[in-house]
């Protein structure tokens, strides 16, 4: 899906619904609450699949996405910047010759230098290029993939067209980071993911605090309109992942859940227009 240019008409379809927004519920079930809630884009845990895929079928998906209508636009998560290549990447590469979503959501830790993990993450690109799956590289503070630069850099080194950032704005607050911080990132920025949160960390591991304590949109301290406002100026194109983790969200009803995430989407673009 192409979003449009101004954020300001953005609705819950213009986003992929991540996965672990709602618990490890059937997909079913998973997929009716994403599709009452007014959400098109799904994604899918490699994790998660990877059990599934033991005792079922791909086919099994599809006629689920079918009967509600969805796509799947997201894979999560591998690494890809390792000497020994991630496990996961195998039942990944399954996914994505099947479904041929936009984008694989890559973290670090990377081994050895930039310039190693450079070269492992083209690796990896090149062997999923041929499914029209882009590699989205997500900085996190608790990695040594720590900062948008730190991704820049590797994707500069790396050289390849499918290689890009998915900028979590958590992650650009759990970094201290300002908004001016993505001044250099936004040419290499394709995917820009969502929630919101407090200005200071709730919890002293920031693993575990960005697994706890994430906020539907508007229910925060982010500046998401000035994020906004920066992605319609620098890179229109960005795609949208939403991507609420809270154990209080995830402890009620994952249709409830689904409804009250697309309307804090609705609450914030509303201030745009």
């Amino acid at each position: 899906m192409t979003p449009p240019a101004s954020s300001a008409k953005l609705t819950p379809a213009d986003f992929t619904f991540s996965w672990n927004c709602i618990p490890d519920i059937p997909l079913a079930e998973r997929f009716a609450a994403v599709r009452d809630a007014g959400f098109r884009d799904i994604g899918l845990s490699i994790r998660w699949m990877t059990e599934f895929l033991i005792d079922h079928s791909l086919s099994e998906v599809d006629d689920l996405l079918d009967e509600f209508g969805l796509v799947v636009t997201e894979i999560e998560a591998a690494r890809v910047m390792l000497s020994d290549p991630d496990p996961r990447l195998v039942v990944a590469a399954t996914l994505a010759e099947h479904f041929h979503p936009q984008r694989l959501q890559a973290t670090g830790d990377f081994d050895g230098t930039f310039e190693d993990a450079a070269r492992y993450a083209g690796v990896v690109a090149d062997q999923f290029a041929e499914f029209g799956t882009e590699i989205v590289l997500e900085p996190l503070p608790f990695t040594n993939m720590t900062t948008p630069a730190d991704s820049v850099r590797i994707i500069e080194l790396a050289g390849r067209k499918n290689i890009s950032i998915c900028m979590d704005v958590w992650h650009l607050y759990r970094n201290q980071l300002p908004l001016s911080a993505l001044d250099d990132a936004w040419p290499h920025i394709s995917t820009l993911q969502f929630n919101d949160g407090t200005i200071e960390q709730e919890e002293p591991d920031l693993r575990d605090d960005c697994l706890h304590n994430r906020r539907i949109l508007g229910e925060g301290e982010f500046d998401l309109i000035g994020l906004l406002r920066e992605r319609d100026k620098r890179r229109p194109d960005t795609t949208f992942s939403i991507e609420v983790i809270n154990t209080g969200l995830r402890a009620q009803d994952p249709s409830l859940t689904a409804r009250q995430i697309a309307q804090g989407i609705l609450n914030v673009i509303s201030l745009l227009q």
